[in-house]
């Protein structure tokens, strides 16, 4: 059995949930909507940061395994449990790799993009709760430019059907989560660019997408 370690409101944690979902694969639930004190998950993780993933193992003789980073995650997920739950969408279907083999590297670089652009938005959220803007900071301001600076790169090189189309990839999953959280939580203004708009919007109406909502931390007010 499995146990995620995760918050409602973090999008890291929720391309976690939503493969797990599309997987069919069960898990305990230890939530926590709060920011966790830190001597309660650096056991966990170093990083002190949410998700963390234990797997209890396939067999009794397997010892747990503990991962931490959501793309650490999804990767063991993919190869370890290769199968889809029997009811998932096959239309499209859940790609079975992070990044396509005959693309590897160039949907290594869309991942690493879309990483970007999410540690950049939780930043925004973040520190702007505290008062620190861009307008306020120059730090803060990078971040924003290198947000939108993602979003334009991402129009470019994004079909309205996915990153790889004809799949529902870890590509597809990375970009919905943050943007979803940003929009969501005011801190991201995104819209305009006509094939990640159909792609987010499309993607809404998939089981495993409406199953894990952005919840948590009330949106920003204004």
């Amino acid at each position: 059995m499995r146990k995620l370690h995760f918050s409602n409101g973090s999008p890291f944690a929720r391309k976690v949930r939503i493969v797990l979902h599309e997987k069919g694969l069960d898990y305990e639930r230890d939530v926590q909507d709060r920011v966790r004190p830190v001597e309660e998950i650096a056991s966990l993780n170093p990083a002190l940061a949410v998700p963390v993933l234990v797997d209890r193992g396939l067999t009794l003789s397997d010892s747990d395994l503990t991962l931490f980073d959501s793309d650490l995650i999804l990767a063991y997920l993919f190869e370890t449990y290769p199968e889809n739950a029997h009811d998932a969408p096959r239309d499209p279907p859940l790609a079975p790799w992070m990044a396509r083999p005959e693309r590897r590297w160039e949907d290594a670089r869309t991942l690493a993009a879309i990483r970007a652009l999410a540690d950049s938005v939780v930043n925004l959220r973040l520190m702007g709760r505290d008062g620190v803007t861009p307008e306020t900071s120059a730090y803060m301001a990078r971040q924003a430019a290198r947000v939108q600076r993602c979003l334009d790169w991402l129009e470019a090189r994004a079909a309205p059907e996915g990153f790889a189309p004809g799949w529902f990839s870890a590509m597809d999953i990375a970009f919905l989560c943050p943007v979803a959280f940003g929009e969501r939580r005011g801190v991201l203004e995104w819209r305009g660019r006509p094939r990640l708009e159909a792609l987010f919007d499309r993607l809404q109406a998939r089981p495993s997408v409406a199953a894990t909502p952005v919840d948590g931390v009330p949106p920003k007010e204004g």
